[in-house]
C-alpha cells in the first residue's frame, strides 16, 4: 500500500520550493542591481559620462570594459597601469612615452579624489562615480560630477521620448538632440530607443539636406552636431561656407546667425575669414551686448554664440570684444546665479534654463569656471540655478513652474557636460565630414 505524504512535509516542500524560486530569481536581478557613472576626460573640452549596472565585486578596470572603452595597459609588478584610453595616450610598451599620464579618482560626494590604488584594485559598490583624466600634473580636474550626470539623466529623457521615425518633431528639434548626444560622445547610428525600428541618423539621413539648405546658422549647427556625434551628411548637404559673401563676409546677418555659421566653419576645420571676424565684431554694441538680429534688441543668446564664434575665429580671451561681452553678461546675472533673455524686457527678466546655459558655455569658451568669482552670486553659480529646473525624469524647465520644455532640455545638456562649441579634433572632423568636404567646392 501506497503511503501518503504528511501534511506538514507537504507545506516544508511548498515553502522551501517558493524560497527557491525567489532566491533564485532574486539572485539573477542582484548580479546586475549596482548602479555607477564612469567619466572619461581626454582633455578639458573632450569628455563624456557613461552610466554602467554591475554586480558588488568588479574593479576599475572591468567599470571602463562596461562602458565599451578601448584600454591599453601594461604590467609593473604586481599593478596593471592604464597607458591609454579611446586611443588617447601611450602605447603598451612605453607606457610613460608622454608628460602627460592617465589620472584615476572617484567623486566622494562633494570633491574629485585621487585613488591610492590602480584601477585593478579599487572596489567599486552601488553609487560610484569614476574618473579618468589625461593631462599633465596640475592640469584642469574633471568637472563637478553632479553636472555631468545631470546631463545623463536628460540624456536618458530624450531618449525616452524619440519618435518611432528616430527624430523629434521635426529636423530642427531632431539636430539640437543630435547636438546634445554629441556633446557627450554619443553616435547618431546608436541613438535609437529600445523597440523603436529607426535611428536617429535614419532620420536625419533624408532630411539632412533641405534642413541645411534653410541657411547659413541651420548648416553651422548641422556642421557642429554632425562632427560631435559621428554623423555623416549626405552628398548635396550645405556648409556654411556655401553662403558665404567675400564682398561683405557675412554668412547671414545679424550676431546670432552669423555666430552659428562661423561656429560651423570652425568646426570643420576652416579657417574663418577676417571680414567675417570684422562683421560679427561690427555688431556689438556700445555696452558689451550683441542682438541676434538687426532691430530685436540686446540680448544674452546672441551676446553668448558671439563671444564663442570670436574665440573659435582666433580672438584672444582677453581681447576687448571678448571682454566687453562678458562684462555684458554679468551685468545680466540675477540674485538666483542665472540669466533672463533680455534684463531689460517688459514682459520679464526671470533667468531662464535655455540662456543660462548658453552664457555657461560663453563663460567656458573664455576660460573661466562658472562655479568661480565672479560669477557666484547670493544664490548660487549658473549651474546651481540649472539644475534647480530638471524634473524627477531628468527633463528640464525653461523657468520654473512651466513644466517639462524640450528645447530646454536639450541645450541644457552641452552646458552641463562644460563643453563649448569652440573646437572639434581633427580625428572627429575627417570621421564625420570629410565627404562632404571633398565634395564643397572651394571657389
Amino acid at each position: 500500500m501506497k503511503k501518503s505524504m504528511p501534511f506538514f512535509s507537504i507545506i516544508f516542500a511548498l515553502v522551501l520550493t517558493l524560497f527557491l524560486v525567489a532566491t533564485i530569481k532574486n539572485a539573477s536581478y542582484a548580479a546586475d542591481d549596482n548602479q555607477g557613472y564612469v567619466i572619461i576626460q581626454s582633455d578639458p573640452s573632450q569628455r563624456y559620462i557613461r552610466e554602467i549596472t554591475f554586480s558588488s565585486t568588479i574593479n576599475g578596470l572591468q567599470a571602463l570594459e562596461l562602458v565599451g572603452a578601448q584600454v591599453v595597459t601594461t604590467t609593473s609588478g604586481s599593478s596593471v597601469l592604464v597607458c591609454a584610453i579611446d586611443g588617447v595616450g601611450c602605447p603598451s610598451d612605453d607606457c610613460f612615452c608622454d608628460t602627460a599620464y592617465w589620472g584615476y579618482s572617484y567623486w566622494d560626494g562633494s570633491a574629485w579624489q585621487d585613488y591610492m590604488v590602480g584601477a585593478d584594485s579599487s572596489t567599486l559598490s552601488d553609487g560610484a562615480v569614476e574618473g579618468w583624466k589625461w593631462g599633465e600634473w596640475g592640469s584642469a580636474s574633471i568637472p563637478t560630477a553632479t553636472h555631468l550626470m545631470a546631463a545623463n539623466d536628460a540624456l536618458d529623457y530624450l531618449l525616452t521620448i524619440q519618435n518611432s521615425d528616430g527624430g523629434y518633431t521635426g529636423t530642427s528639434s531632431s539636430v539640437e538632440t543630435l547636438l546634445s548626444i554629441g556633446s557627450n560622445k554619443l553616435t547618431a547610428a546608436n541613438w535609437q530607443k529600445p523597440g523603436n525600428p529607426s535611428s536617429l541618423e535614419d532620420f536625419l539621413l533624408p532630411n539632412s539636406v533641405d534642413y541645411s539648405g534653410d541657411g547659413a546658422p541651420e548648416a553651422g549647427k548641422l556642421a557642429i552636431s554632425s562632427i560631435l556625434a559621428s554623423y555623416t551628411s549626405p552628398s548635396g548637404t550645405l556648409t556654411p561656407s556655401d553662403y558665404y559673401s567675400a564682398t561683405t563676409g557675412i554668412y547671414a546677418e545679424g550676431a546670432g546667425y552669423q555666430s552659428w555659421a562661423m561656429l560651423g566653419v570652425s568646426m570643420l576645420g576652416e579657417t574663418i575669414p577676417d571680414k567675417a571676424v570684422s562683421y560679427l565684431k561690427s555688431l556689438q554694441k556700445s555696452d558689451g551686448s550683441f542682438e541676434w538680429y538687426p532691430g530685436w534688441g540686446s540680448d544674452t543668446n546672441s551676446t553668448a554664440m558671439s563671444i564663442q564664434a570670436l574665440i573659435a575665429s582666433g580672438e584672444s580671451i582677453i581681447s576687448p570684444p571678448v571682454i566687453r561681452g562678458l562684462n555684458y553678461l554679468k551685468s545680466t546675472q540675477n540674485t538666483d546665479g542665472g540669466f533672463p533673455y533680455d534684463p531689460i524686457s517688459p514682459w520679464g527678466t526671470d533667468s531662464d534654463a535655455n540662456s543660462t546655459a548658453y552664457v555657461i558655455q560663453a563663460i567656458i569658451a573664455a576660460e573661466q569656471d562658472p562655479c568661480a568669482f565672479p560669477w557666484v552670486e547670493s544664490g548660487g553659480d549658473p549651474f546651481d540655478f540649472l539644475m534647480s529646473l530638471q524634473l524627477p525624469d531628468g527633463s528640464f524647465e525653461w523657468q520654473s513652474g512651466f513644466g517639462v520644455n524640450i528645447l530646454a532640455t536639450q541645450q541644457a545638456i552641452p552646458a552641463l557636460l562644460h563643453n563649448a562649441y569652440t573646437k572639434a579634433t581633427n580625428t572627429q572632423i575627417l570621421s564625420s565630414y570629410l565627404p562632404l568636404l571633398l565634395l564643397t567646392d572651394p571657389e
